[in-house]
């Protein structure tokens, strides 16, 4: 499977640092120019693009590398594209500072980057994360991005690592996604295993309105400052996203079981009806259950641990005990079982429940 590594750069001294700037500089501006070009040639948004301008801009910018300024016009035709469907009468323009390498561009050795800048083979240190190490040793190298964010400089590399065989799951752990409680873990057997609490979703959301009722109030000098925060209170939800499907999957590898998720198109239909209070239908719009999915699976096949998909259709208004189906339910938070009797949380009889699909299938 392919793994996208980003590495923090370590301070440069000054040669190297205008070396790289420069690099990022014209990189950025070499896509703009093959925007231009294809604009003013009948908006070409493919490889017939090289023949217009290739010789003209390797003669404007001679210290990029030549697989860069090819790479620059594929970020080009790429950027043209998509715009071209957005608003096909708006030449978009590139503005973020970067350069992309081809895997035979680079070498990695030493805990850095040997890349060519300015005509020259530069070694850039990285700070390398423990838990990459092991990727950096076996894995095989893809493409490369060094990206200016903010006052810093990252290493974005693709490389690719070989899948584990998933395990036979003793186990099948149920993850149920909401609002009240963000997720709660439980297993086939009816035991609860994680739970994390939904004031993460409202204070995320209460973020989000307060930083959007700023934009609006300040002036446009001021517009790049709180497009920072905005930056952050996005990332925030990444990162939360990160924290849970890493504690998710680390519990399912320690009791050797498999884990069940909710289908996302099912998952909204089925969390976003119109019984549910307004502000909680929005509160689920705001937050990506699809990243923390994305991630959940992504962190598993590392791991080789099994995933499963399913229908989220009534596992909240099914009882774990007896499978009577209460379709009387709405909001209430504790289900109540007319059959049984059973009185039990509403999310963790959900995560019970889903878990349960797959056991069954799989006894």
């Amino acid at each position: 499977m392919k793994l996208s590594l980003k590495m923090k750069i370590k301070p440069l001294r000054t040669n190297k640092m205008f070396m790289l700037e420069k690099t990022l500089i014209d990189f950025k501006n070499a896509v703009n120019d093959w925007i231009d070009i294809s604009w003013n040639d009948g908006k070409i948004t493919d490889r017939k693009l090289h023949s217009y301008g290739y010789k003209e801009l390797r003669e404007k910018y001679p210290n990029l590398y030549s697989n860069s300024l090819q790479d620059a016009m594929n970020w080009a035709i790429q950027i043209l594209r998509s715009s071209i469907k957005l608003n096909p009468n708006k030449k978009p323009i590139f503005n973020t500072l970067m350069v992309s390498y081809k895997s035979v561009d680079y070498k990695y050795e030493n805990e850095g980057l040997i890349i060519p800048l300015c005509g020259k083979r530069v070694f850039i240190p990285l700070y390398i994360p423990k838990k990459y190490k092991k990727y950096l040793q076996n894995g095989t190298f893809g493409r490369l991005v060094i990206k200016k964010e903010g006052n810093d400089y990252y290493a974005y590399l693709s490389i690719k690592v070989e899948e584990k065989e998933p395990y036979k799951p003793t186990l099948w752990f149920g993850v149920d996604l909401g609002v009240y409680n963000l997720v709660v873990v439980a297993d086939s057997k009816g035991r609860e295993i994680l739970r994390f609490d939904g004031e993460i979703v409202k204070e995320y959301k209460k973020k989000l309105e307060k930083y959007r009722a700023r934009i609006q109030s300040r002036q446009k000098r001021n517009f790049n400052k709180y497009t920072k925060v905005g930056n952050k209170i996005s990332n925030y939800s990444k990162y939360i996203n990160h924290v849970i499907s890493k504690e998710i999957v680390k519990k399912a590898k320690q009791y050797n079981a498999g884990i069940v998720l909710e289908k996302l198109k099912g998952l909204k239909k089925s969390k976003l009806n119109k019984s549910k209070p307004k502000n909680i239908r929005k509160a689920l719009h705001i937050w990506s259950y699809a990243d923390l999915i994305k991630k959940i699976k992504y962190k598993a096949k590392l791991e080789g641990v099994p995933v499963v998909e399913i229908s989220p259709r009534n596992t909240s208004k099914t009882c774990s005990r007896c499978g009577y189906v209460n379709r009387r339910l709405k909001n209430e938070r504790i289900f109540v079982c007319p059959k049984c009797g059973l009185e039990i949380d509403r999310d963790l009889n959900a995560s019970i429940n889903i878990a349960k699909k797959v056991a069954s299938k799989q006894a």
